[in-house]
């Protein structure tokens, strides 16, 4: 909820930007995602971090610039988002762990452009908000797959606060620090490299901590 209320309160400052902008422009983006959990703890107090490797996924999106100056803009938008992870490891058996969350992403970003003849590079920082509107938890293990629906609630845990059932839960929000560099030909078509640092844990148990982190790449074009 305490997530939820700073979402509502960055689209505010959204919305105040763009009744301030001298200039407003629109435009699109679509790309990969490059993501991959950083667990500190599973959901019983074991650190798998090394066995988490990039998993690729689609970002596509729209975005509106909110020129301030010849410098200085606000850049935000909807973009829809996979992200997740992928693990594997040979302990007791080969197996594999993917993980597939799809999102709704609101990134709220400073940007500064450079002008560079008719030509620009940019840089961009600010906050995103990702709201889960699905998910999936795929498991191999020596040449059998399970399919698992991941859940945005808390499962159930002993008194220890260990898990009593099976499955796979995740938190719905995912909030994260994005930091990246654009360039923007004159015709305006572009490209950009992204990074988004995790900043909330999305694991539902009290003993897990888990965070994501995206490389992202994307083709942009600017109405």
């Amino acid at each position: 909820m305490k997530v939820f209320k700073l979402m509502l309160v960055a689209a505010a400052v959204a919305v105040s930007s763009c009744a301030m902008a001298q200039d407003l422009s629109f435009g699109v983006k679509a790309g990969l995602n490059f993501s991959k959990f950083t667990v500190e703890k599973d959901e019983e107090g074991y650190d798998y971090s090394s066995a988490h490797k990039s998993k690729p996924g689609i970002s596509l999106g729209v975005y509106a610039d909110y020129t301030l100056s010849d410098l200085l803009a606000i850049e935000s938008g909807l973009q829809f988002d996979q992200k997740g992870s992928k693990a594997e490891g040979n302990d007791g058996g080969s197996w594999s762990d993917k993980y597939t969350i799809n999102y709704f992403t609101i990134p709220i970003n400073a940007r500064v452009n450079l002008a560079m003849g008719d030509n620009n590079i940019y840089f961009l920082a600010g906050p995103t908000f990702g709201i889960a509107l699905s998910g999936k938890n795929k498991y191999e293990e020596d040449g059998k797959s399970e399919d698992i629906t991941i859940k945005f609630e808390k499962p159930k845990v002993d008194e220890d606060g260990d898990p009593i059932e099976g499955g796979a839960f995740a938190k719905r929000m995912n909030v994260g620090l994005l930091l990246g560099a654009g360039y923007e030909l004159s015709n305006n078509i572009g490209a950009r490299l992204t990074y988004e640092i995790g900043l909330n844990n999305l694991s539902q148990y009290s003993k897990g901590e888990v965070k994501t982190g995206v490389f992202g790449i994307a083709v942009t074009y600017k109405f």
